[in-house]
């Protein structure tokens, strides 16, 4: 998919006499975008984190203000930081499904592709959306998680998460191989976009915000900010305080 481009970010709205695609806007962002930075600008105006304040105060009790606070400042963060937040911040942009996940992927017996389905949410966007793992390979991204999660290597304690980021690496080889194979080793591509883990969490963190309970830790604010630009900020300056409860959705139902 990465490797159909489209000039602007937005959705495909139909095909013009000349054979070229109309694009249209986002639901709930508006668009077509010029941009990258019109894109992350618009995202931190228009979206809303996906639980309410009741719900924070019913699933994190007492953090449930400084979860809100912390959400405030992610939003804020990416407005603020959104010209340098994509590798390309100009187009042509890929195509990005919305929705990628083995639910969405058809094979058959012997493990080939067949199709891929569920594309009414799908846009051209920014490298570092397209960039984002396969839902099944998703994980939240180290710098938002909570410590104890880890070992004293940096490691996921749990056997899942790890075993997932051995996935991810077999699945960035895949890619590279495949994109090898059709000879596109010049300029930008999706395993490119995978191996840059500070922009392609930064797909996760927004995705997360959006459908999930996982808000910033508390930590410098260029631990933050590295994620995105790998810049560096102040070391006094510093995020809210947030959890991440893996079970906040069932909690709160």
């Amino acid at each position: 998919m990465s490797t159909m481009q489209l000039p602007k970010i937005g959705t495909i709205a139909g095909i013009n006499d000349a054979g070229s695609y109309r694009q249209g806007p986002i639901p709930g962002l508006g668009g077509p975008f010029e941009t990258a930075a019109e894109f992350f600008r618009a995202w931190s105006a228009k979206v809303k984190c996906s639980l309410s304040q009741d719900q924070l105060k019913e699933a994190a009790g007492s953090f449930a203000n400084e979860l809100s606070a912390s959400a405030s400042c992610f939003k804020q963060l990416v407005n603020d930081l959104a010209g340098g937040l994509s590798i390309h911040n100009d187009g042509p942009f890929p195509l990005c499904h919305g929705d990628v996940g083995h639910n969405n992927i058809i094979f058959d017996d012997k493990y080939r592709l067949l199709d891929v389905i569920d594309w009414e949410g799908a846009f051209a966007g920014p490298w570092e959306i397209s960039g984002e793992f396969p839902l099944t390979l998703s994980i939240v991204p180290p710098v938002m998680d909570v410590p104890w999660n880890y070992d004293e290597n940096g490691l996921p304690k749990d056997a899942k998460d790890r075993q997932r980021l051995v996935d991810r690496e077999e699945y960035i080889a895949m890619v590279a191989d495949g994109e090898r194979r059709r000879g596109l080793v010049e300029g930008y591509s999706l395993s490119l976009a995978l191996r840059d883990s500070k922009r392609q969490y930064l797909a996760s963190a927004m995705r997360l915000y959006q459908r999930e309970v996982v808000i910033p830790m508390s930590m410098p604010l260029s631990g933050f900010q590295s994620v995105f630009l790998a810049s560096v900020a102040r070391p006094s300056d510093r995020l809210a305080v947030g959890i991440r409860m893996r079970d906040a959705k069932t909690r709160v139902g």
